[in-house]
């Protein structure tokens, strides 16, 4: 149960219906995540606006991200994240199968040499930020990424964490 009062589609006022309109037909439904967040509208706006420029295709396909997602959401036992993240990495053309393995033991999981070290840089940066060294963006560039592809692992990581947060901390479920 959410610790905060959710704004309804009904509910919502000039600044939130257009914004929640846009969160229906991006998902389909209106995550409750959002309603939590609607007496801030302004926030909701911005944070939408950071996800669109961070998750897009970039140095590192808009998949890869969403499967960073997973892997952090995963370490976070962030099951409202995982769930909503599983559903945009379908949509993408990536089977659930992948993305729980993501989520659960990403170690195990079928992907490539270069895609484990990204995931293995975002469990550290997750687990243990303050120990992130150069040895550790090192491993991604022998791995076969350039520096671009480090900053938007950090970003996505940073990122992934944020709603993580957020989502703990107003006691969201699961609605996907």
């Amino acid at each position: 149960m959410s610790f905060v009062k959710k704004v309804s589609e009904e509910q919502a006022g000039p600044e939130l219906k257009p914004l929640f309109q846009q969160i229906r037909e991006l998902y389909g439904f209106l995550p409750n995540y959002f309603q939590a967040l609607g007496p801030l509208p302004h926030v909701i706006e911005r944070e939408r606006a950071l996800a669109a420029v961070l998750l897009r295709d970039g140095a590192l396909p808009a998949a890869l991200k969403e499967q960073i997602v997973l892997v952090v959401s995963g370490i976070n036992s962030s099951s409202y994240c995982v769930a909503a993240h599983l559903e945009l990495l379908r949509r993408l053309g990536i089977e659930k199968s992948l993305g729980r393995k993501l989520a659960t033991d990403y170690g195990s999981a079928p992907v490539g040499n270069k895609e484990m070290a990204l995931f293995r840089f975002a469990d550290k940066l997750t687990r243990k930020p303050s120990e992130v060294e150069k040895a550790d963006a090192d491993a991604v560039f022998r791995a076969g990424w350039d520096e671009t592809a480090l900053i938007e692992t950090v970003l996505t990581v940073a990122w992934s964490n944020f709603v993580n947060r957020v989502a703990f901390g107003l006691g969201l479920f699961a609605d996907f």
